[in-house]
């Protein structure tokens, strides 16, 4: 990798930007690169890393889709039945309470070969866009991220349907299994949407390790509450 990539790679994997790696640059007593070349190698950066991605989560695919036909887990067209896994997460934590993160992505990882076959984000906010709205002022073309203006707490269902329903199109395999928390919003929009038909009925597991956390949640909580005072 050329070393201005490189930088620019380091820079990004350590959530920081252009601003960080021109201090960090300057305590090396090193000359930087321009923020038009930074911006350049940052989107081609993006563009390399997005494809890798999609070619790392098609053969997890294939090989998802081997394992079930090995086992003959398949339905009456011949097309593989996998079991996975989904869960997802927040750009911040909502503390049982404050469900507003700007950001969230959620996966599909198979339960065999436990490798990722699908991932989603989710944005509601654009930094561009917003500059542009606090000064009042038209937003320049730019390459926008933000894609969601829905509530935070709806964001992990929408990116697990979307990933079932390009279970077939990506994979051609359907995801028949789903092991997951207790979040019954995500069962309730597959029920909906169908991704497979309705003749194609999506059975959920209880993820053992969300029932036992939540299983001691509930106990540290009943334990921490404090005792009514009989009425005088």
């Amino acid at each position: 990798m050329p070393v201005n990539s490189a930088m620019v790679a380091a820079i990004v994997n350590t959530g920081q930007g252009y601003t960080q790696l021109n201090t960090f640059s300057a305590f090396l007593n090193m000359s930087n690169m321009s923020n038009p070349l930074y911006q350049k190698i940052h989107n081609d950066l993006i563009k390399h890393t997005k494809y890798t991605a999609i070619e790392t989560m098609e053969m997890a695919g294939r090989e998802e889709a081997r394992l079930a036909m090995e086992e003959n887990n398949v339905n009456k067209n011949g097309i593989p039945l996998i079991t996975v896994v989904a869960d997802s997460t927040w750009s911040k934590r909502s503390y049982k309470s404050n469900y507003n993160a700007l950001s969230g992505v959620a996966t599909i990882i198979g339960y065999r070969t436990k490798k990722i076959l699908f991932m989603g984000i989710r944005n509601k906010f654009c930094a561009v866009c917003q500059k542009a709205e606090s000064n009042e002022k038209e937003v320049s073309v730019h390459k926008c991220f933000k894609n969601w203006e829905r509530t935070s707490t709806s964001m992990e269902a929408d990116i697990i349907v979307e990933g079932f329903r390009q279970s077939m199109s990506m994979h051609n395999v359907i995801f028949n299994k789903l092991i997951s928390d207790g979040d019954s919003s995500v069962m309730k929009k597959l029920s909906l949407a169908k991704p497979y038909g309705p003749d194609i009925f999506i059975k959920k597991i209880e993820c053992v390790n969300h029932i036992l956390r939540n299983y001691c949640n509930r106990i540290a909580d009943i334990s921490s509450r404090r005792k009514g005072v009989p009425p005088g």
